[in-house]
């Protein structure tokens, strides 16, 4: 972790201090947390408690859930728990995750929420070391 002292906080040759501690309860939580199968999915955005605060996202999908809001509920609270602020539902749809065929398939749009970044989601999940050879892709056809 670096540290700048009260003089050094007012130069604009000031690195930024940012938290990289691995351990840090921020950065225990992964940026793509979704079930096998087709369900509902969110894309969530929030501010990791860093300074500066850093801008992240997340995609999450939980089976079985009715309503988007079921699948956003309990991710969002483990954020707010890990210190994140500004924490928003910025859309959301279906994921139908294959891991047998190495697919991820995004699509459709929230009732609730609205249509999510379907691109961005992608990207998103594509960044994930765990879904390396997938084959991951979206529209926003469908429901």
């Amino acid at each position: 972790t670096a540290t700048a002292s009260a003089a050094d906080a007012g130069s604009s040759d000031a690195p930024p201090v940012v938290e990289n501690d691995a351990d840090a309860p921020h950065n225990q939580i992964p940026r793509v947390e979704i079930a096998p199968g087709a369900h509902k999915y969110v894309l969530i955005s929030a501010h990791a408690p860093t300074d500066p605060p850093e801008k992240r996202f997340f995609v999450v999908s939980k089976h079985g859930t009715q309503y988007h809001a079921n699948a956003a509920e309990p991710f969002v609270y483990r954020l707010e728990e890990a210190g994140y602020h500004d924490i928003r539902v910025t859309g959301g749809g279906r994921i139908n995750y294959q891991p047998a065929d190495l697919s991820v398939n995004i699509f459709g749009y929230s009732y609730g929420f609205g249509l999510a970044d379907h691109k961005l989601s992608k990207q998103i999940v594509e960044k994930d070391g765990r879904f390396v050879g997938y084959c991951v892709d979206w529209s926003n056809e469908g429901y």
